[in-house]
């Protein structure tokens, strides 16, 4: 078996060589911290859009569900993160909640986060969040074969995903968290594109 090169996995960034087929950027490119936090929120729709799009076009989606899972919390949960860094609300970033949808969304709303959108689209956002918290179970059992939710593994609480669904609920919650709610001078427009 002729085993892959370990030699260019990656480059430091202080390393002025020539990069050999290193065209994927580590830089996020923002030119400030916050802009970062929405180049990842948008980096994690981009991931969820791919994983949705290659379970479609397998016609088995069953070897994505996780990934897939796992994706739509994590982007909500940076999303969650940057609304709630921009309005100065204090949520709990270590311990036994540090992932939790529920906390940080509590914590948006009780901070202000969703004051500007509608009334249905405010209802929206707490009713998604209701929705998917007792799926992505914090994200871990996207992560790990025997993350738990609801006390048990995934698949004895659920029986199955719609992929679609979640990409398109997930990328508008985004969008109405971090274009709306934290009113940023130059947001990613593509986020609330599905």
């Amino acid at each position: 078996m002729t085993l892959p090169s370990l030699e260019h996995l990656a480059y430091p960034a202080d390393d002025e060589g020539e990069h050999p087929d290193a065209g994927h950027c580590a830089w996020l490119g923002g030119a400030t911290r916050e802009e970062d936090r929405v180049a990842i929120v948008d980096q994690y729709a981009t991931a969820l859009r791919v994983l949705v799009d290659a379970a479609d076009a397998s016609g088995d989606g069953w070897g994505l569900s996780r990934p897939i899972l796992f994706a739509v919390h994590q982007l909500c949960e940076n999303a969650l993160d940057v609304a709630n860094d921009r309005a100065g609300v204090d949520v709990s970033q270590s311990g036994k909640h540090r992932h939790s949808l529920a906390v940080k969304m509590a914590g948006a709303i009780a901070g202000g986060v969703y004051a500007d959108l509608t009334l249905e689209e405010r209802q929206w956002c707490e009713r998604f969040i209701e929705e998917i918290a007792p799926l992505t179970g914090n994200g871990f059992p996207g992560r790990y074969a025997d993350g738990t939710v609801s006390g048990g593994r995934l698949d004895d609480v659920w029986c199955c995903i719609n992929p679609a669904a979640l990409r398109d609920a997930a990328t508008a919650f985004a969008g109405l968290t971090i274009l709306r709610a934290a009113e940023l001078e130059e947001p990613a427009p593509e986020i609330t594109a599905p």
